[in-house]
């Protein structure tokens, strides 16, 4: 939310504090309440920002910033009738091609919020190069002392992605609507086919509030392709709770279980082996420290059984990721996880005694900005096509390690995407 967070930054680090108490004793300083908002959204006490904000509105309703502050602050307490109608309000004022931008984008959405049924989605593609996209073995021998294939090909790739998903209100106002989700990911590699991919899932559920409480049922289908063939079908379904401690901290825990059907492929033989159901566990906490950051962290514990026991396995997965917005629509997202992989009987492929065990470690860093903004630093036009875009840069480090040096290896890769988000 661009201007929101911008908006809401206090105007110097070591601003004094603005207390309640200072707003009693000066309801008509329209500064002192301005700031104070900002304070408050801060802090996450959005009632208290809008508030004041309502305070000096009234005092000065042709304040343009502090009505579109007002209204990014309702839009974020899901107000979506009164967002709407402090924006239409703003439609019709002489505003600055920014916060006319603004206002454009954040009435379509609180007007596709507000409805009934809604679509949203997002498209993104770009590029990518990474220094290891097959994951080739960093050792040079095997258990039995036989070499290895270690020469690790550089390779770059398109990457696309999407996401579209349909809600419809449930009646009883609740709040409490159905869904339907797809997603897919493309990786067309330029030179290592073996790593192309291809990825769609649906899922179909629906979200059941009761106070603070969040239940989301749903099943779910995916297919995976590998280097343009058919590699994986799941099929399954699952479930997730959310209870909302209060407007900084809420916690969730969930599990899914799908049948896994392998299919044997030019890249990988084995094939049915494989075949069997994979149940997940997960729970854990979000926080939101301020308005401009929020830090997820959750464990998932994985429980694979296998047609043959050799691909059986039992993993746990620690993984934690942050959001920082920067003002302007900037933000930095950053995340990492570790895995510990258990499999239940040795792979006679690579040794008749040794039960395979891997750590699998990842990090992520990214960096955002929306596209319009981009353009005005460098003093280039923007337009409609612009509008919703963000460009995205990212470095990626990935390493594994195994007790069967087969599946030793790391990588290092970086991407450049563009991503469109559109609601209706």
């Amino acid at each position: 939310m661009s201007t929101f967070f911008s908006l809401a930054i206090v105007v110097s680090a070591g601003a004094q504090d603005v207390t309640y108490q200072d707003i009693l004793d000066n309801p008509d300083d329209l500064e002192l309440n301005y700031l104070y908002a900002q304070q408050q959204v801060i802090k996450g006490d959005l009632e208290q920002a809008a508030a004041a904000l309502e305070r000096v509105l009234l005092l000065q309703p042709n304040w343009d910033n502090a009505r579109l502050f007002y209204a990014l602050v309702l839009y974020r307490l899901d107000d979506m009738a009164g967002a709407k109608r402090e924006l239409t309000l703003l439609s019709d004022r002489p505003l600055s091609a920014s916060q006319s931008r603004e206002v454009n984008k954040y009435l379509a959405l609180a007007s596709a919020k507000s409805k009934s049924t809604r679509l949203t989605g997002r498209i993104a593609a770009g590029f990518r190069v990474d220094s290891n996209p097959d994951l080739t073995t960093s050792s040079t021998v095997d258990l039995d002392g036989n070499p290895l294939d270690t020469d690790a090909r550089v390779d770059g790739a398109f990457a696309a992605g999407s996401m579209l998903r349909l809600e419809s209100d449930l009646p009883g106002g609740t709040g409490s609507y159905g869904f339907v989700q797809l997603n897919t990911n493309l990786n067309e590699q330029f030179s290592v086919s073996e790593a192309d991919y291809i990825t769609g899932r649906i899922r179909a559920g629906a979200s059941l509030f009761h106070d603070d409480l969040q239940f989301t049922p749903y099943g779910v289908t995916q297919v995976l392709a590998l280097d343009g063939q058919i590699y994986r079908t799941d099929y399954g379904g699952g479930g997730r709770v959310k209870y909302t401690v209060n407007p900084q901290v809420s916690v969730f825990a969930g599990g899914e279980g799908v049948y896994q059907n392998y299919e044997a492929i030019s890249t990988d033989s084995v094939g049915s082996a494989r075949d069997g159901w994979l149940a997940k566990a997960t729970g854990g906490v979000s926080l939101r420290p301020t308005e401009r950051n929020r830090i997820t962290a959750r464990v998932t514990g994985y429980f694979k059984d296998a047609r043959n026991d050799s691909y059986s396995y039992d993993a746990v997965e620690i993984a934690a990721s942050s959001v920082f917005l920067l003002g302007q629509g900037q933000y930095v997202l950053a995340s990492a996880s570790y895995r510990w992989q258990d499999y239940d009987q040795p792979d006679p492929n690579y040794s008749p005694t040794v039960t395979r065990e891997d750590e699998l470690f990842k990090a992520r860093l990214a960096y955002g900005i929306p596209l319009d903004v981009m353009l005005e630093k460098f003093q280039l036009p923007s337009s409609e096509v612009t509008s919703n875009v963000n460009f995205q840069v990212g470095v990626n480090y990935l390493n594994q390690d195994s007790n069967i040096p087969n599946f030793v290896a790391d990588s290092v890769s970086a991407d450049i995407m563009l991503i469109k988000r559109f609601a209706n």
